[in-house]
């Protein structure tokens, strides 16, 4: 059972409110992705050229909120599609990717603590998340389920972007967000993998008594 603790849940209402704008002025699924492709643009902009955590923070949030938006647009709307689906896991990837790269080179030249490179902090948090949401992609390819499992989902782990980056802006303390933030992500990609195996054996276990089932029948 997937974690009930997601910020989708409290962001549904704004959400679902703005797809259904969207969809009475006539914007598509697919464009919505493309919104959200380029709010994750903009913040890498905003981040690397001009070093401003503000509002690369804003592009950041209005990114997690048209990822939700593209599909609920599609249900809403009606205009599911198989391609719609694969455009949309392939730009969250690719949006997550000009995100984290941002990060990457705004910290480049950090230490934390005097003894920490930033720059393997933000290398382990990418390919932390990058697992956390393949290892999701394919344990659907295999059975059916919901496998959002853990803290640290796609949502959750840019709204804390959004809130360290904010913080960093104010009163700072951005790195020591950012070195908290990657155990929080490789824990989840460790749990989530762990989790998903165990199902994977359970179901190989049904399967197989099924099969004994059937063969005492015979």
């Amino acid at each position: 059972m997937p974690s009930k603790f997601r910020l989708r849940i409290i962001f549904k209402p704004l959400i679902t409110g703005l797809a259904r704008i969207l969809s009475f002025i006539g914007v598509t699924p697919n464009i919505a992705t493309f919104l959200m492709l380029i709010f994750s643009f903009l913040s890498y902009i905003f981040l690397v050229f001009f070093r401003n955590l503000l509002i690369s923070a804003i592009f950041i949030f209005l990114t997690g909120v048209f990822d939700g938006v593209d599909g609920t647009l599609a249900r809403i709307s009606k205009k599911t599609s198989k391609f719609g689906s694969f455009l949309d896991s392939t730009l969250d990837r690719f949006s997550e990717f000009l995100i984290f790269l941002a990060l990457l080179l705004y910290c480049w030249d950090f230490i934390l603590w005097g003894v920490i490179d930033m720059k393997l902090v933000i290398f382990f948090s990418l390919f932390s998340s990058l697992m956390i949401s393949y290892s999701r992609a394919r344990a659907e390819t295999i059975f059916k389920g919901d496998f959002d499992f853990g803290l640290m989902a796609r949502s959750e782990r840019l709204f804390y972007l959004v809130v360290s980056q904010i913080l960093g802006y104010f009163i700072g303390y951005l790195l020591e967000l950012l070195f908290l933030f990657m155990f929080l992500v490789i824990g989840t990609a460790i749990f989530r993998f762990f989790r998903i195996n165990t199902l994977i054996k359970k179901n190989d276990s049904q399967a197989e008594e099924s099969r004994e089932k059937e063969e005492n029948l015979e």
